[in-house]
């Protein structure tokens, strides 16, 4: 059984399966040659921008563009070295010494070990080329390839904490100046603008339902070996969980088709309708003779009358049709020629039916007033000695072919259990009498030598390897994007943001007080909404994280450390949210500002023009393109409420 999974790339396109040497190319080469580029076009741009404006005595402008670039390996320095996991994983295989000069070091030189992280993917993608197709070697090369580390960290950082920010900053500066610009600076600003653009929008895509995506398979880029080993036995035991769910289902559906009365008795289910006496015509009688027994003490002839009905629609089944009265007995209309054998269970009780009653029983009892209905029937609740008119007791008289039947009925479901029921092993069953001092046996595989406490030697039934079955719960979420729909996505966001960037720069420019209202009452909007989803449940560095977290909300909506409930109910508010901002901010400056150059009627058809693309993408990347949901069997072993949470890195 194929079990679905989000831990690693999907390996089809637009659902058709592709081969193992174009998959390593449109999910591991291809894009690790695009991120290379994308990185070093914007740190050598953003670094040349920040000395142009220096160099044209914009002191200002130059340090916050310095800035920027240098916030991203600072918190990432503080992240790693604030994490205990981080720590752990660092210190378990050099010194704590070592370890903190390798994450200065790494602080200080952190865009040569950029560089050096794609180019370590992309060599081992390549290596993987020059072996078979599912060979173990290429599987050993492509899980190189996607080792996690530090790194990963920093780029999601850079993505908000550089490249937002400088778009709006450099956006602001180009609007603010005249004609007569330096066109050296408004060249590289240009390109810093470009490719800040599309790292924004590369990484919200890889990272947009990073949540759903790790509950089934998928784990954090930056995660520690050991987080990611605990994550690969949690997916090897939910695909175990999913094939024993497959293999009891098609279990018991063989069981369920191979018994042979099971279509007779769901017909005789559906076709059973309660017959009432005033709506069945009786259509003949049936006289039986048979032996009762009342108090052990009196045989009684009985003679009892069967009417067999026909029911109004046709449609009851042959016990159904049988009413016995007077007294009322269930009987087989099968076994009407023989009361006194039967034959239904192939196993014979232990234990013999009752004795038949005395032979100096009284002949006959009293006898009740006659009906004018049919001939006098002895009265079953009175014997022969209740000569006065005190009430006798009631007692039960069943019948000895029924007593019979019912015997049989328990031995049989005694053998059936003890033959097809499992009983736990006698070492747990010894542990039930077991004194509290007793020392206690584990349950595994001893020695050959090896006794019981009580001093017998163990034999192989009782060195079992027990499993203790535990809950289990169904988890939601989906898989990775094949490269079809991260292409379509891609596009999708760069439009977004486009609009997003431009709405606001601009307005920033006519309007700033306005300006910086708008991203408040968005902030605490988008905050709120966190704290709703949330329920206001984590500790203080998580809460920390949501005060972030809302600031990315700001430009675009990750599902990052927060999985949402209602998913639809979450990217269609955003998406309505920040298009009526948009149409808003951008309809306000528009008619109401005399502009003295032509950029600002462009600027207001790119962000209609934006606005229209990311529109048709989302249309497209949601009912074509969108990724398959995935449900997995966990076990649930949700941990307590008292334990400390992870931190974010």
């Amino acid at each position: 059984m194929e079990v679905g999974h989000a831990a690693s790339p999907p390996p089809h396109i637009l659902g058709y399966t592709v081969r193992s040497r174009t998959r390593i190319y449109v999910s591991y080469i291809v894009p690790t040659c695009l991120a290379l580029l994308v990185y070093i076009a914007q740190t050598a741009s953003d670094l040349a921008l920040s000395y142009q404006h220096f160099r044209q005595h914009a002191v200002g402008y130059g340090a916050g563009t310095l800035v920027l670039v240098l916030v991203p390996p600072l918190l990432t320095f503080l992240l790693v070295i604030t994490s205990r996991e981080q720590r752990s994983s660092a210190s378990s295989n050099q010194n704590k010494c070592l370890a903190l000069g390798n994450g200065l070091l790494r602080l200080i030189l952190f865009p040569f070990f950029v560089v050096y992280r794609f180019t370590m993917r992309l060599f081992w993608s390549v290596e993987a080329l020059f072996h078979d197709d599912d060979d173990v070697e290429r599987m050993k090369c492509l899980e190189k390839a996607t080792q996690t580390s530090s790194i990963e960290l920093y780029l999601l950082i850079q993505a908000y904490a550089q490249a937002a920010p400088q778009i709006i900053l450099q956006l602001y500066f180009m609007l603010e100046q005249d004609l007569f610009r330096n066109y050296e600076t408004s060249a590289v600003q240009a390109l810093s603008l470009v490719f800040s653009a599309i790292d924004l929008a590369a990484i919200t895509t890889s990272y947009q339902r990073i949540e759903s995506q790790r509950r089934v398979g998928r784990h954090y880029p930056w995660a520690t070996p050991q987080q990611v080993e605990s994550h690969r036995c949690q997916l090897e035991q939910n695909e175990r969980l999913c094939c024993d769910a497959e293999r009891k289902k098609r279990e018991s559906e063989r069981t369920i088709a191979s018994f042979p009365e099971s279509e007779r008795i769901m017909a005789n289910f559906h076709a059973r309708q309660p017959i009432d006496s005033a709506q069945g015509v009786a259509t003949h009688e049936v006289h039986l003779r048979g032996e009762d027994e009342v108090d052990n003490e009196a045989l009684e002839q009985l003679e009892t009358k069967a009417l067999l009905h026909s029911g109004p629609k046709g449609n009851a089944t042959d016990d159904d049709k049988l009413q016995v009265t007077r007294p009322k007995l269930r009987l087989w209309q099968k076994e009407l020629g023989d009361l006194d054998t039967i034959e239904v269970l192939d196993t014979v009780p232990e234990t013999p039916p009752p004795p038949p009653p005395p032979v100096t029983a009284p002949p006959e009892l009293p006898v009740l007033t006659p009906s004018a209905d049919g001939p006098p029937a002895p009265d079953l609740r009175r014997t022969a000695s209740d000569n006065d008119h005190r009430r006798s007791r009631r007692v039960t008289r069943p019948l000895s072919q029924l007593e019979t039947f019912k015997d049989m009925l328990l031995i049989n479901a005694q053998l059936y259990i003890k033959e097809h029921v499992p009983r736990p092993p006698k070492l747990l069953i010894g542990r039930v009498n077991e004194k509290p001092d007793e020392e206690r046996s584990p349950l595994v595989a001893r020695s050959p030598g090896a006794q019981m406490p009580n001093g017998s030697p163990l034999t192989p039934k009782d060195v079992v390897d027990f499993y203790f079955p535990r809950p289990t719960k169904i988890v939601n979420g989906i898989q990775q994007d094949d490269f079809a729909g991260r292409t379509v996505a891609f596009f999708g966001w760069i439009a977004f943001i486009t609009m997003r960037m431009l709405a606001l720069s601009t307005f920033c420019v006519f309007y700033p007080r306005a300006f910086f209202i708008v991203l408040g009452v968005h902030y605490a909007l988008m905050l709120a909404c966190l704290a709703l989803e949330t329920r206001c449940r984590g500790s203080w560095n998580r809460t920390l994280f949501y005060l972030l977290l809302a600031y990315i909300y700001i430009f675009v909506l990750l599902e990052f450390r927060v999985c949402f409930k209602s998913i639809r109910l979450w990217y269609g508010g955003f998406l309505v949210l920040t298009l009526v901002e948009n149409i808003a901010m951008t309809s306000i400056w528009y008619g109401n500002e005399v502009f003295e150059s032509w950029w600002f009627g462009f600027i207001a058809e790119w962000i209609l023009y934006s606005g229209i693309l990311f529109v048709a993408t989302l249309i497209v990347y949601y009912c074509i393109l969108r990724p398959r949901d995935v449900s997995l069997i966990v076990e649930d072993d949700a941990p307590p409420v008292s334990e400390p949470e992870t931190s974010v890195a």
